[in-house]
This record gives structure tokens, sequence and C-alpha cells, in this order.
């Protein structure tokens, strides 16, 4: 017990008096005390930065309205999930090109940039994977392997240089038997596997859409909450009721509404 209180004393000298009143502070704050293995990487890949800002990556330093939205996005989430004790967060969206994968990546840099926050971005779109093109990834072995046999997670997952707080676990290719594949125990063991090495990171997946498979409803019992991305120009009013109605009990702990005809032109 002396262990345990002088771990959440340290926390909560680090992060201010809140800091014992986050569940996954405190849970991440044992984990140290008593050595948990962290979430190991098979190697660190380097991005193209400047091929990035022409796919819409936003970095930490951003200063447009796009870097100040992510940057809004990601202090509403962790506000929640440190309130509620939230660490599996889904990115899903009603149809495809609605943009959550370009969201999932941006607003899992944002949460990186956070000095106190550790990030995993996990591309679970098995039937048309995008995390890894998008962000220019030259690896040889993603998720689609790790499902194939009984590698260990660190053999395809990959830190990121310049990015010290972010992992990402892609997919290379399709899966064909997507959706049972994540129904299936693998799935769970993968999610649960990954929470329990470090209780303080968020675990950010992309899904696939809702609206055009049952994949992303095999995955959302075992998040925390989602994030609904919609798309002004593409999403129908009647898409977003029948993606609320089919995620049930899932909790949705923001939205975020792409190629919006207005935007916040004020200036701080």
């Amino acid at each position: 017990m002396e262990r345990i209180q002088r771990a959440l004393d340290l926390a909560k000298s680090q992060r201010g008096a809140s800091a014992s009143e986050d569940p996954r502070v405190e849970r991440a704050a044992i984990s140290r005390e008593f050595s948990l293995p962290a979430v190991e990487f098979n190697s660190r890949v380097t991005l193209d930065w400047s091929a990035l800002r022409e796919r819409r990556i936003v970095t930490a330093a951003d200063v447009h309205p796009a870097g100040h939205a992510y940057r809004m996005l990601r202090t509403q989430v962790l506000q929640r999930a440190r309130a509620h004790g939230l660490n599996t967060l889904g990115v899903v969206s009603a149809v495809n090109g609605e943009g959550k994968t370009l969201t999932a990546i941006n607003l899992a840099l944002s949460l990186a940039a956070e000095p106190n926050q550790t990030v995993l971005l996990i591309d679970l779109d098995l039937r048309r994977p995008a995390v890894a093109h998008t962000l220019g990834l030259s690896v040889a072995r993603g998720l689609e392997t790790w499902f194939a046999g009984d590698d260990p997670t660190r053999t395809v997952c990959y830190a990121i240089e310049d990015v010290p707080r972010l992992l990402v676990l892609p997919t290379l290719s399709p899966i064909a038997s997507s959706s049972e594949t994540l129904a299936g125990l693998g799935t769970r063991r993968l999610i649960n596997e990954l929470k329990s090495r470090d209780a303080g990171r968020l675990l950010i997946i992309d899904l696939p859409p809702v609206l055009l498979s049952d994949d992303a409803l095999m995955v959302a019992p075992l998040l925390d909450a989602v994030v609904l991305v919609v798309n002004e120009r593409r999403t129908r009013r009647e898409d977003v009721a029948r993606v609320l109605e089919l995620l049930g009990n899932t909790r949705v702990v923001g939205t975020v509404l792409n190629q919006s005809s207005e935007s916040e032109r004020r200036a701080y």
C-alpha cells in the first residue's frame, strides 16, 4: 500500500491536484511503480512531413485553422477521457470518404504533442486500411500478419521519429474475412494486451464505416468511446441517426465536421 500511495502522490505532484481524481492517471502511476512492461515496438520510422502536409496531416505547430481545430478536439477528448477513465477511442464515420482516417491520424498526433500523454494509433479498418498509406510508412509487416499468426505485437508496432509519445500499429493489406477476424478472440486479446501494458496510454483506433459493414460493430463493445466524423458535403442526417442507433450504448465523446462551408476566421 505504501508503494501505491507513493506512486499516486508522485502523479499528483506532476500533474496537479486534479490528477488523483483521474482513474487513468492512477492506473498509470501504479503501473510505473510496479514496473509493468510498456508497449514494445519493432523499429522507428521517419515521416516525410512536407509530403504529409500535402495530405492535410496537421503538425503540432500548425498555426492554420485546422491545427487550432484539432488542438481544441484534443483538449475536449483529454478532458472527457480523464474525467471518465477512458483510454480506448474509436474513430468512425457513416460511409467512406468522410475523413475518418485523416481525423484519427491528426487526433493521434495532436494528443501525442501533449507532454503528459502517450498514444497508440491502430488501423482496424481491415477492409480498406489507409493509415500506413496516408502516413507514408515504409514497413514490412502489419496487423494482417499478426492476425494470421502468433507473433508478438511488437513485430507490427512502430515508433515515429520526432513524435516520441506516438506508436502506430498499421494494417498494410486488406483482410478478406475482416468481419470474422474482428469478431474473433484475437481482436479482444489485442486490445486488452495493449490497454494493460500502459494504463495511461490512449488507444486511437481507425475503424471501418459503420453503415457499410458490420466490422465496426464487432469492435464497438471493446471500446470506451468513439469520435464520430461527419462530412457536410456527403453525410446525410438520416445516416448520422442510423449510426447512433447502431452504436447503441457506445459513448460518443466528440464529433468532427469535415468540409464545413463555414470556418472560424477570428484570431486571438
